[in-house]
């Protein structure tokens, strides 16, 4: 086993204090945003090991078939998901991200053309797709997926004005050609039509008779005070709007437009960085990207919750790439437990403290709140017993 440490993003949007106080470390007054754990090469987390610190990622390619297992490796070749750390204070960019197809062939292309990776203008940072899924450890909130086709008709209907050739393109047809040509004016609105709408919504806000008006123009006027003028508080009325507790997941499947907008979070996703946005970000915008990586068929998000009675709860999304488990030992009487699957596994403590030991060799680690680990597949099964809670990603 290793101890990892995890690779620091500082973006705008992430709080000041939640993560140095889940890790247990003294707040330097900087956005901590995100904390990765994995081996994705832009931000790989670091183990200390007989020749020093080095790379998750390079200590995996030393020794694939060890560190990975055959399944794994004949799979995906490299570990295929990355654990992240997630604390936004204030809302993220309304995102969506590709499909594997429209990955590597938007990144080959972009390599054709020569677009340096850390260019602000590049689109597609590597060839694989993001399906991701996120576990509440604070309430967690968030924007995801499309609202149902007559809630956005009826959003359109009240807010009229700029919004009446959205209104008009979403009723061209039931299938998914209105829903496209809807989101496409919709990002296509001047700014000053974007402003009327956010000055409308504003005024529906706090007392529309409509509790879906009142609550989706209420999300408008609340993003349009982080993000002034931005065309994603606009988009926000077409997507919805999703409370976590602590305990509960959501999945996003490729092509789901959707935003986090505050809270504490563990995040799992296949291992790739490839983001198309909507709105929310002074970053490049890719319309038509974008566009042909949503998924208009359907809100395409899953909801989960962790059985309060369970010593461990498996959430297995319909994904290759990934699972988690959420494993409590000492809360329910049961002092250790088994943690299941095998292969490649990254596990992280987020409450108490809680001992690991694995099968292959009895080694065992103990760690606290906020500590991680990368178990081989060498390793074979893991055991955890003490007084805590653990999150275990895993490919099943």
């Amino acid at each position: 086993m290793h101890l990892l440490t995890g690779a620091r993003r500082s973006y705008d949007w992430g709080s000041t204090t939640s993560m140095p106080e889940f890790l247990g470390t003294d707040p330097d007054g900087k956005p901590f945003a995100e904390l990765w754990l994995g081996a994705h090469p832009t931000g790989p987390s670091t183990i200390t090991g007989p020749k020093g610190t080095e790379g998750l990622d390079e200590r995996v390619a030393q020794d694939r078939l060890g560190n990975l297992g055959q399944r794994v490796d004949a799979a995906f070749g490299r570990l295929p998901y990355l654990v992240k750390l997630l604390a936004p204070a204030k809302p993220l960019s309304i995102q969506v991200h590709p499909t594997r197809e429209l990955a590597a062939k938007g990144f080959l292309e972009e390599e054709r053309q020569g677009i340096p990776l850390d260019d602000p203008h590049r689109t597609f940072k590597d060839t694989n797709n993001k399906p991701e899924m996120v576990y509440a450890i604070s309430h967690f909130e968030g924007l995801a997926g499309f609202r149902p086709r007559q809630e956005i008709a009826l959003l359109l209907e009240e807010i009229a004005g700029p919004l009446e050739p959205a209104r008009d393109r979403l009723s061209i047809g039931p299938g998914e050609h209105g829903m496209r040509l809807m989101l496409e004016t919709l990002v296509g609105l001047s700014q000053a039509d974007i402003q009327s709408v956010l000055e409308i919504a504003a005024s529906l806000a706090p007392a529309h008779p409509h509790p879906v008006v009142r609550a989706a123009c209420g999300t408008v006027a609340d993003l349009a005070t982080e993000y002034p003028g931005d065309v994603g508080a606009v988009v926000s009325l077409v997507l919805n709007r999703v409370h976590l507790a602590p305990g509960e997941s959501m999945f996003l499947a490729d092509g789901v437009p959707h935003a986090y907008l505050r809270g504490f979070g563990l995040e799992v996703m296949a291992n790739s960085d490839n983001v198309l946005r909507l709105g929310l970000t002074s970053k490049h915008i890719d319309i038509e990207a974008m566009l042909g990586a949503v998924d208009f068929s359907s809100s395409g998000f899953d909801v989960a919750s962790t059985p309060k009675d369970a010593a461990a709860h498996t959430f297995r999304p319909p994904v290759p790439d990934f699972a988690l488990s959420i494993a409590r030992p000492g809360e329910t009487g049961n002092d250790s437990i088994t943690l299941p699957g095998n292969g490649p596994r990254i596990l992280v403590c987020l409450d108490g403290s809680v001992t690991v030991m694995t099968e292959a060799s009895a080694e065992t680690c103990t760690v606290s709140r906020g500590q991680a680990l990368f178990v081989p597949a060498t390793e074979g099964g893991i055991h955890v017993a003490g007084l805590g809670e653990v999150a275990q990603a895993f490919v099943p």
